[in-house]
Order: C-alpha cells, then sequence, then structure tokens
C-alpha cells in the first residue's frame, strides 16, 4: 500500500505547425512527408482558373466578347437600337431647345416700326420666325424688305417726278405752266424724248392715283380754284374789318355810357349835398346870383 502506484504517461502535444508536417503511411508501411506548399499552389490555381471565368462573363455581359451564339447577336441587336432610340431623343432635345432659343432671340431683336412710313403685318405672323441656315430671319422683316422693295421699283418708275397736290393753287398752277413750257422747249429739240417724258408723267400720275393721292394738274381747273380761294379770301377779309368796325363801334358805344353814367351819378350826389345845406339854412352861391338876376 506504501508503494506508489505508476502515473500513467501522457502523450505530448503536437503544434499546428509540427501536425502539418506529419508523416503519411504507405501501403508498403513506409512513410514519407508532403511538402508545405503543394496545397497553396493548388489552391492558386483554382483561384486564377475562377478570377479567369468571371472576366469572362463580365466581357460577355458588356459585349465586348465576340458573339459566340445567336442570343448574343440579338443582345447586340437590342443594344443597338436602344443606343439609335437615345441619340434620336437627345437630337430632337436639342432642336427643340434651339427652337426656343431662336424665338426668344427673334422676339428681343424686333425692330420698331413707324405706323405711317410702312403698314404692319398681321398679330399671327409677327410672331412666327424661321431658320435659314445659321442666321435668323423674322416673317416681320421679309415682309418689310417686299415692301421696300415694291416702294424702291415705285420710285424708279417715278424718278424725281413729284406729285401735284395739295392746296396752293397758286403754286400748283405756276409747277403745270413751268412743266408744259419745258416740255414744249424739249418738243422743239427732241420730239422723242417730249413724248417719252410724257409717258413718264401719265404712268407717275397713275401710280400716285393708285396710292390714293388726288393728283391736281388740270390747268383750267386750276384757275378757277384759284379765283375761286381769292374771292372767298376777299370776302372773308371784307367780313373781318366788318366785324373788327362793328365791335369798335360796340365798344366806344359803351364807353360813351359809361362816362355819361359816372357823369350823371356825381351831379346827383352834389344836388342831394346842397339840398341837405339849404335844409340846414345855408345860402349857397348858387343861391344868391339867382336872387340877383331877379
Amino acid at each position: 500500500m506504501n508503494e506508489k502506484t505508476p502515473k500513467p504517461k501522457q502523450k505530448p502535444s503536437v503544434s499546428p505547425a509540427a501536425h502539418k508536417t506529419q508523416t503519411t503511411a504507405k501501403p508498403n508501411g513506409s512513410a514519407k512527408q508532403t511538402p508545405k506548399g503543394v496545397k497553396a499552389q493548388s489552391t492558386f490555381s483554382t483561384v486564377d482558373v475562377l478570377r479567369k471565368r468571371l472576366h469572362e462573363k463580365i466581357e460577355e455581359s458588356r459585349g465586348q466578347g465576340a458573339p459566340q451564339d445567336a442570343l448574343s447577336e440579338a443582345v447586340q441587336a437590342k443594344r443597338a437600337k436602344r443606343k439609335l432610340e437615345r441619340e434620336r431623343k437627345k437630337r430632337k432635345r436639342k432642336e427643340f431647345r434651339l427652337k426656343k432659343l431662336a424665338e426668344q432671340s427673334a422676339q428681343e431683336q424686333q425692330p420698331e416700326i413707324k405706323p405711317k412710313e410702312e403698314p404692319t403685318p398681321a398679330a399671327s405672323k409677327r410672331n412666327e420666325t424661321s431658320i435659314v441656315f445659321n442666321k435668323m430671319e423674322t416673317v416681320e422683316e421679309v415682309y418689310l424688305d417686299k415692301m421696300q422693295k415694291k416702294k424702291n421699283k415705285k420710285q424708279s418708275v417715278k424718278g424725281q417726278i413729284t406729285p401735284l397736290t395739295g392746296k396752293n393753287y397758286k403754286q400748283l398752277l405756276d409747277r403745270v405752266e413751268s412743266r408744259k413750257e419745258k416740255l414744249e422747249k424739249l418738243r422743239e429739240k427732241d420730239e422723242g424724248k417730249a413724248r417719252q417724258m410724257e409717258e413718264k408723267i401719265k404712268w407717275t400720275n397713275l401710280l400716285y392715283k393708285a396710292e390714293g393721292i388726288k393728283i391736281k394738274d388740270d390747268e383750267n381747273m386750276l384757275r378757277v380754284a384759284l379765283k375761286r380761294k381769292e374771292k372767298n379770301r376777299s370776302q372773308r377779309k371784307k367780313t373781318w374789318g366788318t366785324r373788327s368796325e362793328n365791335v369798335t363801334d360796340k365798344m366806344q358805344h359803351r364807353q360813351d355810357k359809361r362816362r355819361k353814367n359816372i357823369q350823371k351819378h356825381k351831379h346827383l350826389k352834389t344836388e342831394k349835398k346842397k339840398d341837405k345845406a339849404r335844409k340846414k339854412g345855408r345860402i349857397l352861391p348858387e343861391d344868391l346870383k339867382k336872387a340877383s338876376v331877379k
């Protein structure tokens, strides 16, 4: 009992690093050690293969890889269609933006038009704009250009011949007579030029009449109108003279009447004072004169 019982022997602990370097038993019973880098090398090769497959899948999904079947071709066609649609929408938005900018600039740069010089176009045409390449022209400017061209054409036909119009009949008669004398002198020198001048005057008068201007180039009618105007002027002058005389006479009559009334009022006032003095017993010089006469 006093003898010590032997303790069981403990197995030595094996570390993880030592456990990796354990010997493997062969079928024939011989032991062989396995190297450390074999398992790591096989693991790395598997990761490379997986990474390579992943890159291939990504390239196929992006469309970078070559199509291997009909499905990839359909995908590419669909993508191309979407790209064209995006470009079309982008182009449409750009055109709309350019059109809006053109309308704004046309409204800002719209010229002021005087109503007496040129007739203004309709309000519906005023806001419309048209773009010609990279130059912008409004419908109003085109309308004004046409009117200016017509005006220039008429002016070229008319030349320096001004219309015989107005109410200054004396001046009109002088112009008609001077024009007649010029035509007579030109006819003596060159009959053809005189005829051309007469035709030009007729066409010019017709153009002025088409514009609504009344032409007064008849010498006889101008003489009658001048005589009537002078007669009316003399009558008005006579009437005005008579009226002025009447007004002067009326004013003088009123002044005389006023002066007489003032004198009468003064006389009555002095007479009242004299009567009051007589009542008080005073003797006036007038009364003494009357008494001496008697």
